[in-house]
């Protein structure tokens, strides 16, 4: 294992040359945290990377590609001796085994935290709804990391029968551990379909510093907390992390539970897992001056966790008395590499402000049975804007999961996905009255 300098708690290394900050709300500068900005979210379907939001929890670990190696640990006494131990892993060692690429949809926890907040404090970075992106990204699978290491690769062997879980830590600093680490259920990385990689590439490049270079965990479905970059170790074993990003955070605690009395709770709920069901109105911005009796195109994301499709958008112009579908555009999951739409809608524009060429509205294409991991964009053609308005978004997945009305608050401000509101500022068009 390679020694790793820590530049100490001065972040005097960041690769601030890769963050382009006109497309961020900076949130923190140290360690650095930027959500990006909503209306350039929506532009592409895959998100440019230079678009894609930053989050950390202390300084950028700076390790070349020749130098690093991460331990892959199986600390389980089910399994022969032989095959328990310790194994290093390089480079090159991931990449001789046979690659795989996936777009997924990653989304902090603390996506929206600013609504929680407006209703009484919470403790974390206060984000608004730009911490989701979705990129494409290339790895091996992390299964195939542990089936060479000595795990059994059928599911059905009896090793699975005690739940197990695969802890991962990162090189560097973290602001309230030794490390970052936090873990995910066996049974879940080493089914095949789950997809989850060890991500050497994101959006057919070498994965930058702030992204996890040289590599990361890729989760799909998962919250963003368990996707951890800078790989140090990867560790089989009976329980789950006992670091602090596990059994202290990314919980939902019950709505008594506060600055005072935290410690109480966090041993009693579990880990986040899944995301749950989730829709933003990116476009109109709450800033954005729309014209009365004008026609206008609101857009926005939607994304749901667990592998589950968002099979619907709506939208409500009078505050969700009544709703109508929206049009959305999503992976053809017959064939993840391109981009078909699907809706119900008849007014609804074609574009829906994304770049690809490969868009349809032939909704026979989704295939409802698969497992979707990216966002999909939506888009819904407002063909008179009426005066003294709020327009209104909420998502359904294939399980039946749609958004509440309200926001339901937490101590630590994650998951929120209440349906998501904005109250336009108006103008009169010639010949209207607000």
């Amino acid at each position: 294992m390679p020694e790793i300098e820590s530049k100490g708690s001065n972040y005097r290394d960041e690769p601030w040359s890769d963050r382009n900050l006109s497309n961020y709300y900076v949130r923190a500068k140290e360690p650095f945290n930027a959500e990006a900005k909503l209306d350039g979210l929506v532009e592409h379907f895959v998100t440019p990377t230079e678009r894609h939001f930053r989050r950390n929890h202390g300084p950028i670990p700076n390790i070349s590609e020749s130098d690093w190696s991460m331990s892959v640990e199986i600390n389980t006494g089910s399994l022969p001796t032989a095959t328990c131990g310790t194994r290093t892993v390089t480079f090159r060692d991931l990449s001789r085994l046979r690659q795989f690429e996936v777009v997924a949809v990653l989304e902090c926890a603390g996506n929206r935290r600013d609504g929680l907040k407006a209703i009484k404090p919470v403790n974390g970075v206060i984000w608004g709804p730009g911490t989701a992106s979705n990129s494409q990204w290339g790895g091996c699978r992390l299964r195939d990391v542990l089936v060479a290491a000595g795990v059994p690769a059928d599911l059905c062997d009896p090793f699975y029968e005690t739940q197990r879980h695969v802890e991962f830590a990162a090189y560097g600093e973290a602001s309230d551990d030794i490390h970052y680490a936090s873990s995910i259920p066996l049974d879940w990385v080493m089914n095949p379909l789950n997809m989850v990689l060890v991500a050497t590439e994101m959006n057919g490049q070498r994965l930058l510093r702030d992204h996890g270079f040289p590599a990361r965990i890729v989760a799909p479905g998962i919250i963003g907390a368990r996707w951890v970059k800078w790989l140090k170790y990867i560790r089989v074993q009976d329980q789950e992390s006992s670091c602090f990003y596990q059994q202290r955070d990314y919980k939902i605690l019950p709505p008594m539970a506060n600055g005072t009395n935290c410690e109480e709770f966090w041993p009693r709920f579990p880990a986040l897992m899944e995301l749950n069901i989730q829709s933003v109105i990116c476009r109109p911005a709450p800033n954005e001056k729309l014209q009365v009796n004008k026609p206008y195109l609101a857009r926005g994301y939607a994304l749901s966790g667990g592998g589950r499709a968002v099979d619907r958008v709506e939208v409500s112009l009078d505050d969700g008395t009544t709703w109508d579908l929206a049009q959305v555009y999503c992976i053809n999951a017959k064939n993840g590499s391109s981009i078909s739409a699907s809706s119900s809608s008849s007014s609804s524009s074609t574009d829906g402000g994304t770049n690809n060429s490969d868009i349809s509205s032939d909704s026979s294409q989704r295939n409802w049975a698969a497992r979707q991991w990216s966002w999909v964009l939506w888009s819904y053609q407002i063909e008179s804007v009426p005066p003294n308005f709020t327009i209104t978004c909420r998502a359904w997945d294939s399980g039946g999961n749609t958004q509440p009305s309200a926001a339901v608050w937490n101590y630590r401000g994650v998951m929120n996905n209440a349906v998501f509101r904005v109250h336009p500022q108006l103008v009169a068009s010639k010949g209207s009255q607000l």
